[in-house]
């Protein structure tokens, strides 16, 4: 059988390509190496922040997955930037990690179009207009089109102290694909990332720690989760710390050559900020529960290499973690990724365009940019299997089209992250007017039904009535001159250009 799409990696960007590509075409394959794994939060139990919640807005009205899920499975919620401007108001959702895994997992298996399949694949060929894909057992898989979304698992290797384990997360294979797309000309590099520790929920003293509450707003709308209520806690490093880690640095892999590459910018290792820092002598760690029934409490802010037995110690000496307990140790991973400005806007490569690459293999960060980039390439490899044209993300209409031309443009130096400082237009795109500016493009596209198309443009029509209503009774002085207005506004133009009959 030969299929349109074949996606691989089931990740963030690999379930985003399979959902996004399954609404425009059929015969769409999802090939994952362990399918329990599917909509793993390999990290950090959140969704959002600041740029990143414009993205994931973005994507609900354009008909992903991820906002849904996320909206479905938070358990604590924070506005960020609310004293500011509207275009850098954010939101940044705890979330329960087994919830929301669940969830995309059903999601995935009600589809009758998506094949799911647990392989590992070892080799890709072009031949002429197909690819041939080889499994560990031999088998070939015929496509038009692959998605290639490996996240950190591309020839990658997880460092503890001096101990080196060929991981691409731990205790699960790294894939050894990059001898296929040597042959491609495409040129690869190394970059890293991290995670921390997580302890023991039940022995910390939050006596000596500061309580963050959910912030409860508008931004929720009406799927209010009455379970948003789970604090999170902070608390600080001291210079006691900082200079126990001074002297076991030589003992971390970043010291001792085992990492050389460079890692997120904004999301440092606890050894980065106390050196890059020296001036400061605390500096904030957050604790972030990881689900309803989760003994386990993620430390925000001490990503680490450190050995075994000095991350026993150096958490000892965080206030409210005296007694502390490590469930799972952290480390650093080095893995392989490919230049990003190969790619077309679509991202697919330039010289074998029916490769698409998204996700962290294109030299991002997070899970809200590999979502993304997972679907556009969804949409267009899906476009490009029936002959349609395809979709060219915009800087000035979305930051959607802020990321991947960045990417496509200016390639990354260091893992990218997403912020609204990145476009010109941030006034503009704002969270709360992503439904006018992207209903419309939604639909042409074919991620959105014609019932939700409707539905959008009449929750739109009905604001702007609404709107009018308010002046008339409440203004009628002066109702034509706010009426004049509103016309010259956002809402009447988004109606007039986008509003269809059907």
């Amino acid at each position: 059988m030969i299929f349109n799409i074949i996606i691989i990696g089931g990740g963030h960007s690999g379930i985003e390509a399979c959902l996004s590509s399954s609404k425009i075409c059929n015969k769409t394959k999802l090939i994952s190496s362990n399918l329990e794994n599917l909509g793993m939060l390999s990290c950090n139990p959140s969704i959002g922040g600041v740029g990143k919640s414009h993205l994931i807005k973005e994507l609900e009205i354009l008909g992903g997955i991820i906002s849904e899920a996320s909206d479905y499975s938070r358990i604590h919620s924070k506005i960020l930037n609310f004293k500011k401007g509207e275009s850098i108001h954010s939101l940044r959702y705890q979330i329960d990690r087994i919830l929301y895994k669940n969830y995309i997992l059903k999601i995935l298996f009600i589809k009758k179009n998506i094949l799911i399949e647990q392989n590992d694949i070892k080799n890709i060929i072009r031949f002429k207009k197909k690819i041939l894909l080889i499994d560990k057992f031999n088998c070939i898989h015929i496509t038009k089109n692959i998605i290639l979304c490996a996240g950190t698992f591309i020839n990658s290797k997880i460092c503890i102290g001096k101990n080196i384990f060929k991981y691409g997360r731990y205790n699960e294979k790294t894939f050894y694909l990059s001898k296929s797309l040597k042959k491609i000309n495409l040129f690869i590099n190394k970059l890293k990332t991290g995670t921390p520790p997580r302890i023991d929920i039940n022995h910390i003293n939050y006596k000596k720690l500061i309580i963050q509450y959910s912030d409860y707003s508008y931004y929720f709308g009406k799927n209010f989760n009455f379970n948003n209520n789970i604090k999170c806690f902070v608390t600080n490093t001291n210079l006691k710390l900082h200079n126990f880690i001074k002297k076991k640095i030589k003992s971390t892999s970043l010291y001792i050559g085992n990492i050389s590459s460079l890692g997120p910018r904004y999301c440092p290792s606890i050894e980065d900020k106390i050196y890059k820092f020296l001036s400061k002598n605390n500096h904030q760690i957050f604790l972030e529960p990881e689900g309803f029934y989760s003994k386990e409490i993620y430390l925000n802010g001490l990503s680490t290499s450190l050995s075994l037995n000095n991350q026993k110690k150096i958490i000892k000496k965080i206030k409210g973690l005296e007694k502390s307990l490590i469930i799972r140790f952290a480390y650093n991973i080095e893995y392989d990724y490919f230049d990003p400005r190969c790619l077309n806007i679509t991202l697919n490569i330039k010289f074998a365009n029916n490769i698409f690459l998204c996700g962290q293999i294109n030299g991002s960060t997070g899970y809200e940019e590999a979502a993304v980039q997972g679907f556009v390439a969804g949409v267009n490899a899906a476009r490009k299997s029936i002959n349609l044209l395809l979709w060219k993300p915009k800087k000035w209409n979305s930051y959607i089209g802020v990321l991947i031309n960045d990417l496509i443009n200016i390639g990354i130096s260091e893992p990218y992250r997403i912020f609204t400082s990145k476009s010109k237009f941030r006034l503009f795109l704002r969270m709360d007017n992503s439904l006018y500016r992207l209903t419309n493009l939604g639909f042409l596209i074919g991620t959105i039904t014609k019932f939700k198309f409707k539905f959008y443009n009449n929750y739109i029509y009905n604001t702007y009535n609404n709107l009018l209503d308010f002046l008339k009774y409440n203004l009628k002085k002066n109702f034509n001159i706010y009426k004049n207005i509103i016309i010259m506004s956002k809402y009447y133009g988004y109606i007039k250009k986008y509003l269809f009959k059907f």
